[in-house]
């Protein structure tokens, strides 16, 4: 319930704009992501968490996982602020080692397998796609990576029953799978060097060279199935010595590193991701269904898709996950699952609305559109195919992806990127004189400052984010986007 008689902070116009039940002075508990998915499964218990190629996942079966993946890749070396490369699609085992991993205080560091070197630079345990195993350790050799993850993210190929077992179908003489017998296949020889760059025989991608290196010599990379990771090798017994307990994770710990476009890093902790997901939940004022179900064409390598994951998580919303983000991929899984929340950027969507008029049926119970602001085309396009709102909204990576939005009622501006949401406040100031502050109605950058910005090089705490981005915010705190958010960071970046 909306406090009638709290103070509003009379220096930042638009909150008289702001939908019916939505505060500017939002509470935001002091928990970690743990406690979230905790406090998630204790109220949802078996409702679907997350949905992928047919696949659910309840969100008590989400924290029972997280519980026992986090055991395994501590096995691994994955330690208490120590970094997780995540390489994976949006696949469920990526949402799973994201929260084992936090609840290891560890940082989890996404990214594309393109952008593999700069993501593995200082990584301690990597989850990589099994297909592309070898060409991420191509990649460069990691002094820090300890151990590699791999995910089969391609659905398996079936075969008909009457259709007879090639050669290559025969199976062979190979001993039982588990980690003792992945990780031993592939361990090098205690006198060689293993250097994750190169490849020699048919054993596995990781397999050490005889190469001779003046430098000193470093332990070799386990290779472990995702599959295998919750059973224990033979060589360890003792499961006491298996768990670096150290107390949790903190809401100051670092959650989430972001390489930004210029070469800097944005560090994301737990309250700053709890505090965007609360701020995304609480924007959506209007009566939700009672299921709501969100298709999310925003990458988890972004750090946007992990704050709609875990808004979706605060929200009891279903999460459809597209592992290849293509439009035909996503018009599949909303014919199966009939979302009522589409987020996608502007140039999926131009791609959805070239697929012919039958196809885009199956995204007839969408009453939601999230996106990044819109040209007059592609919002008339959008508008006239879809019965749905259509909520422009801009957030740069190093604020969770969350800092300006339209309001989902009758007052937005479409082609703007909104009003800021609850307890984000913007500034328009002199370019290169961030301390100045523009003439009402005349063009500079565009400052953020809130609970859901992180830590990065410059920015003092508490201050202003220099978005980079050449604006323009009208009397009634509508913000338009000169530049069409092709700063630092990208609106809302497609797959």
């Amino acid at each position: 319930m909306t406090d009638l008689f709290e103070r509003r902070p009379p220096e930042e116009p638009g909150l008289d704009f702001y939908a019916s039940g939505v505060p500017w002075h939002l509470p935001v508990p002091r928990d970690t992501l743990p406690d979230l998915l905790d406090a998630a499964a204790h109220r949802y218990g078996a409702r679907t968490a997350l949905a992928s190629r047919g696949n659910r996942t309840g969100f008590r079966a989400l924290r029972r996982a997280a519980a026992r993946i986090a055991p395994a890749l501590s096995r691994l070396g994955l330690r208490r602020s120590d970094h997780l490369a995540l390489l994976l699609p949006d696949c469920p085992e990526a949402v799973v080692l994201c929260h084992a991993a936090w609840r290891l205080g560890a940082v989890v560091v996404p990214g594309r397998p393109s952008d593999s070197r700069q993501v593995l630079a200082r990584a301690v345990v990597a989850a990589v796609p099994r297909e592309r195993l070898g060409e991420i350790a191509a990649s460069g050799d990691h002094g820090f990576l300890r151990a590699v993850v791999t995910v089969e993210t391609k659905p398996p190929r079936t075969r008909r029953r009457d259709a007879r077992p090639r050669t290559a179908d025969v199976p062979r003489e190979e001993p039982s799978a588990g980690p003792a017998r992945t990780v031993a296949a592939l361990r090098p020889a205690p006198h060689t060097r293993h250097i994750p760059a190169q490849r020699s025989g048919s054993g596995g991608p990781y397999r050490a060279t005889a190469a001779p290196d003046a430098r000193p010599a470093r332990g070799p990379v386990d290779v472990v199935a995702y599959r295998d990771l919750e059973r224990r090798p033979p060589d360890r017994p003792g499961g006491l010595l298996d768990w670096d307990w150290s107390g949790g994770a903190d809401p100051d710990d670092v959650a989430v590193l972001v390489h930004r476009r210029d070469g800097t890093r944005v560090l994301l902790r737990h309250r700053n991701l709890v505090a965007a997901a609360h701020q995304v939940v609480a924007w959506q004022a209007a009566p939700a269904p009672r299921r709501p179900r969100l298709l999310s064409l925003v990458p988890l390598s972004d750090t946007r898709g992990i704050v709609l994951v875990t808004a979706a998580l605060l929200a009891g919303a279903r999460t459809v996950l597209v592992p290849g983000g293509g439009p035909f991929a996503a018009l599949k899984a909303a014919r199966r699952h009939a979302p009522t929340v589409l987020v996608a950027s502007p140039a999926d969507l131009r791609r959805l609305l070239e697929r012919p008029a039958h196809e885009r049926e199956a995204l007839a119970t969408v009453r939601t559109v999230v996106t990044a602001p819109l040209d007059a085309s592609t919002g008339e396009r959008l508008r006239a195919a879809l019965d749905a709102r259509v909520v422009e909204a801009y957030g740069p990576a190093a604020a969770a992806g969350v800092a300006l939005a339209n309001p989902p009622t009758a007052d937005a501006r479409p082609g703007t990127a909104g009003l800021t949401v609850p307890r984000t406040r913007a500034r328009i100031a002199v370019e290169g004189f961030p301390d100045v502050d523009v003439l009402p109605g005349h063009a500079g950058e565009l400052l953020l400052r809130g609970p859901q910005i992180g830590d990065l090089p410059g920015r003092p705490a508490g201050g202003w984010l220099r978005t980079g981005l050449l604006a323009v915010r009208g009397p009634d705190g509508f913000v338009t986007l000169l530049r069409g958010g092709g700063g630092r960071d990208a609106a809302a970046p497609p797959h």
